[in-house]
């Protein structure tokens, strides 16, 4: 029920061909690209010669299991053909000027532009009364893919504004577009080509499901956060945040390197007690702070740390997390999508870990495409959907549709 081809390499249109060796004529194409190439000659390539939907954007590096290892300077596609994949896609523009606004919009039209399918309708219909085990009245026919402009800074409302629509129990994940470290402008693909935009869309059709990890785990050390606004902390347990952390890391300096390699952890109010990643940008001349996610008083965060076992494992079940989202066998996987956090990508590279590898062991040799981000979209195990940091969310397609 699920053809897709996938291609990655230096130039366009080698990358095109690769892909059409195994669609003809497929329903929706993610396309990841180097900061490299022009945006607009990448979809206007694309879109000649690959029908259906086209959703993606720029990037901080491209991988595909084409390939052993993530690559720099190419375009990575993947293009997904099934008579059961229903897609919606929607657009917010404008997003610093309002970003809960345009998360409203991209929502929206997504929503508008997928709910007007009768057959997916008939399918979640036949998969609720076809459903022999409980859980599966839990079914959840729709996922938001919701990508949005790296640059910004602003996920944190913009994805507000996309649960104020959806409602919390949508199933989320995603990536912010990323240019290379350059740290000049991220563009998005939505049937066009944007900036300043969030791309939301929902896919449904198909038994699909999302999970989300980080090779993180806590240490005894800690501090409360008793000043904050936005992504900033100013004071941790009434003292300057730069001051109390130096402490708590036993250094002189707040180096990148020292604040990748021990973020926050927040730990989640639900009966899980996941960690989600709070990570430090930099040290103010004001003895603050600054991160790049969102910071509440009154929480607690903790100093994590990791090795590679640790970040191993902790791929392996974010892997099984989405297969077990989408209650299907490892045998039923399709296709996986990976938004990798560049900082967790650096972290793989010092430890000499490789995802690809970590996948095959896990559901043996299946497509897979992703990109280094900005930052990770995604939903923790307890339904907590955020915008998080050093983090893998990860999209699970299977071969089987809903009703089966």
């Amino acid at each position: 029920m699920l053809k897709v081809g996938l291609g990655q390499s230096e130039d366009i249109d080698d990358a095109i061909e690769m892909v059409l060796q195994n669609v003809s004529k497929p329903n929706l194409t993610f396309v990841f690209s180097s900061s490299c190439f022009n945006p607009h000659e990448v979809y206007n390539r694309v879109k000649e010669k690959i029908s259906g939907h086209i959703i993606g954007g720029t990037t901080a590096g491209e991988y595909t299991s084409l390939f052993k290892k993530p690559k720099n300077n190419t375009i990575a596609i993947m293009s997904l053909e099934s008579k059961a994949l229903k897609v919606g896609l929607g657009v917010g523009k404008d997003l610093v000027v309002n970003p809960e606004l345009a998360g409203k919009n991209a929502a929206k039209e997504s929503y508008k532009n997928i709910v007007r399918d009768p057959l997916l309708a008939h399918l979640i219909y036949l998969g609720l009364i076809r459903s022999k085990e409980i859980k599966n009245l839990n079914i959840n026919p729709f996922v938001s893919i919701t990508l949005i402009d790296g640059l910004s800074g602003l996920e944190e409302p913009a994805m507000r504004g996309i649960l104020s629509i959806l409602g919390r129990n949508i199933r989320i994940v995603g990536g912010s577009t990323g240019d290379d470290l350059k740290f000049n402008m991220t563009y998005q693909y939505a049937d066009g080509v944007y900036n300043n935009a969030i791309i939301n869309t929902i896919v449904a059709g198909l038994k699909m499901g999302t999970g989300m990890g980080h090779p993180y785990k806590p240490t005894d050390k800690g501090a409360v956060v008793t000043k904050a606004r936005g992504r900033t902390i100013y004071e941790l347990n009434n003292r300057p945040a730069a001051e109390v952390l130096k402490e708590l890391l036993d250094v002189d300096s707040l180096t990148p390197e020292i604040l990748s390699e021990n973020p926050f952890g927040l730990r989640s109010s639900d009966i899980y007690g996941d960690y989600i990643i709070k990570s430090a940008m930099r040290e103010n001349p004001d003895g603050s702070v600054s991160l790049y996610s969102e910071i509440y008083e009154g929480s607690y965060l903790s100093i994590m740390e990791t090795d590679r076992e640790t970040a191993i494992e902790s791929f392996k079940k974010a892997i099984m997390m989405a297969i077990g989202d989408a209650n299907i066998e490892k045998e039923d996987v399709g296709a996986i999508v990976i938004f990798n956090c560049i900082l967790r990508h650096f972290l793989k590279e010092k430890l000499k870990i490789n995802d690809v590898d970590i996948i095959k062991e896990v559901v043996g040799d299946v497509p897979v495409i992703g990109f280094n981000t900005y930052g990770e979209q995604g939903s923790t195990r307890g339904g907590a959907i955020g915008h998080y940091n050093q983090t893998s969310t990860i999209l699970v397609i299977s071969k089987k549709v809903i009703s089966q």
